[in-house]
């Protein structure tokens, strides 16, 4: 018998032989179990859908649900991840897809890392794509940037970023404690500007994608601090950004790299310059 239901926090033992099938040999089990089931951001129970047969889960597909401030508003967010089915049920895959269109009016659902057949079934249920590709930047900044950086100051130390961060900032940094994503703060004069990144590897380098910049134009006049602070906190010898946020900016030598995203925003104002990467799979995703 063939059961579709929404699973919580309990039913993560039940999907993890799923998950093993993505052969993702640099995400463990903890990471699976962080990043789609225990994260901390949220009381709301479910943590996605399932597919069971006789008892034994088939099929899943997780939703990560966060609350985000957008223009002003509270926005209720759903960032899909790991739509997985077992080979021998490949008619459960749309199954999975029914509730998120049927529970999750009101949400804005996103998608950072759709497979090709993902994006062509979100497609044709009305999904759009808000990013096509990222800058993979390398540090080679002009003079005149490098000497304006050397006027600013870094800060990582989480004690530190308690007590500087302010609000919705503050909230970000608290929330994402214990994640692999990294928290850092680049300063300058009076303004600062808060980002938030996790390790990748790209091209065969070590990188870092940025999933949260606070003050875009602060960012691209002091890019080479974040250089300076991202390679000592991860080893990142290039940062990669998704192109909507260079606004037209190109950094020297900088490298076009594919990346699809997607979603379905609930409110026709909701642009993708509201879109990051925080309270998704990105935080905790070994690529």
């Amino acid at each position: 018998m063939i059961e579709l239901r929404p699973v919580g926090v309990d039913a993560f033992e039940d999907v993890y032989p799923l998950l093993v099938g993505f052969r993702n040999r640099r995400t463990s089990k903890e990471d699976w179990r962080r990043m789609l089931f225990t994260y901390p951001w949220t009381d709301e129970p479910r943590r996605g859908y399932a597919v069971y047969s006789d008892g034994k889960a088939i099929g899943f597909l997780g939703t990560i649900l966060s609350k985000r401030t957008w223009g002003g508003r509270v926005e209720r967010v759903c960032n899909l991840s790991t739509w997985i089915v077992d080979r021998g049920y490949p008619n459960a895959s749309i199954l999975l897809t029914r509730p998120v269109l049927a529970e999750m009016d009101g949400y804005t659902i996103v998608g950072f890392t759709p497979s090709p057949m993902s994006c062509a079934v979100f497609a044709r249920l009305g999904f759009r794509t808000f990013e096509t590709e990222q800058m993979l930047l390398l540090p080679l900044p002009h003079p005149i940037e490098a000497l304006r950086s050397l006027a600013g100051s870094i800060a990582i130390s989480r004690d530190v970023l308690d007590q500087e961060l302010r609000d919705e900032e503050l909230a970000i940094h608290r929330d994402h404690a214990g994640s692999r994503a990294v928290g850092v703060l680049l300063r300058r004069k009076d303004t600062q500007c808060y980002l938030v990144a996790r390790t990748d590897r790209r091209k065969h380098l070590p990188v870092a994608e940025l999933l949260y910049i606070g003050d875009r134009e602060f960012f691209w006049q002091n890019r080479f601090l974040a250089h300076a602070v991202l390679f000592y906190a991860l080893g990142a010898v290039g940062l990669v950004v998704d192109r909507r946020f260079a606004e037209g900016r190109r950094g020297p030598h900088a490298l076009r790299l594919e990346r699809t995203r997607i979603f379905r925003p609930s409110r026709p104002d909701i642009t993708p310059m509201a879109i990051d990467g925080l309270y998704s799979e990105l935080v905790m995703l070994r690529e």
